[in-house]
């Protein structure tokens, strides 16, 4: 995760230093995510995200594009009445890196021959930081530190950004543009509910009344644990995805920007 990080802020660098076609942008608009907790997408889990990046257009018809964004996502049983008895929920902040490579569908750019609007597809790579987090009477508690499937799993993953835009040229400086991105992630748990329930009953022996409640919170609905060892929580087939919708604002600098010479 560190290293890919790195190269990101490397290949950030080089395009300061080299690019002649660079663009800054910021963006923001909304997100949600379809995963366990979620199996259709539900509005009312709709959240905001917000961000910033850099392109380079290596023509006019292909840019690369290095992108941070801060996503909230969230998801609840009771939006469901087929998962209501199971009555998990949770909610968790995701930071994003990503580089993706964008395909303009017309000669997009500033030139007298070149269209000032585009439509474009985009697709990379990202890594991502994920914490889900669960309410429990006036608390929020981090998921992963009660390993709620008996799971230790990593808060950071890959996934596979892709998805169509459209950018609209004000004049050769400014720039508007629209976007709609879907990550396939490579983890199950942004939502932390993947496999099996372990062993609730002991869990409620030892003591550990917050860690079996988070595990199985049928309990709050029946007063006991409805779910035995091994009985199904979640479904593994399936990784978590995450989609955003945004706007973003673009500023373009002229010229080729140059480093100074020592020799």
């Amino acid at each position: 995760m560190k290293n890919f990080v790195f190269l990101l802020i490397g290949m950030s660098v080089f395009l300061f230093v080299k690019a002649q076609k660079v663009e800054f942008g910021i963006q923001g608009g909304v997100c949600n995510y379809w995963g366990d907790l979620s199996p259709q997408i539900k509005l009312k889990e709709t959240h905001g995200t917000a961000g910033t990046f850099i392109r380079l257009n290596l023509s006019n018809t292909i840019a690369f594009k290095a992108e941070y964004n801060q996503l909230l996502v969230s998801g609840n049983d009771k939006n469901f009445d087929f998962n209501k008895d199971r009555n998990l929920s949770f909610t968790s902040n995701i930071s994003e890196f990503a580089a993706v490579v964008e395909f303009n569908y017309l000669r997009y750019g500033p030139f007298v021959l070149d269209k000032k609007m585009t439509s474009f597809v985009f697709v990379g790579i990202a890594a991502f930081m994920f914490n889900p987090k669960a309410k429990l009477g006036d608390k929020y508690y981090d998921l992963r530190d009660y390993q709620t499937e008996n799971v230790l799993y990593s808060r950071t993953s890959l996934a596979i950004p892709f998805g169509i835009g459209y950018k609209y040229m004000f004049n050769n400086r400014f720039a508007i543009e629209g976007q709609l991105g879907f990550r396939k992630t490579f983890t199950d748990y942004i939502d932390d509910v993947s496999t099996v329930y372990p062993d609730v009953a002991n869990r409620f022996k030892d003591g550990g009344i917050v860690s079996a409640t988070l595990t199985d919170r049928s309990v709050e609905l029946y007063g006991t644990p409805q779910n035995k060892l091994f009985y199904k929580r979640g479904n593994p087939d399936y990784d978590d995805w995450y989609m955003s919708l945004t706007v973003s604002v673009v500023m373009r600098i002229h010229g080729r920007i140059k480093c100074a010479r020592f020799f």
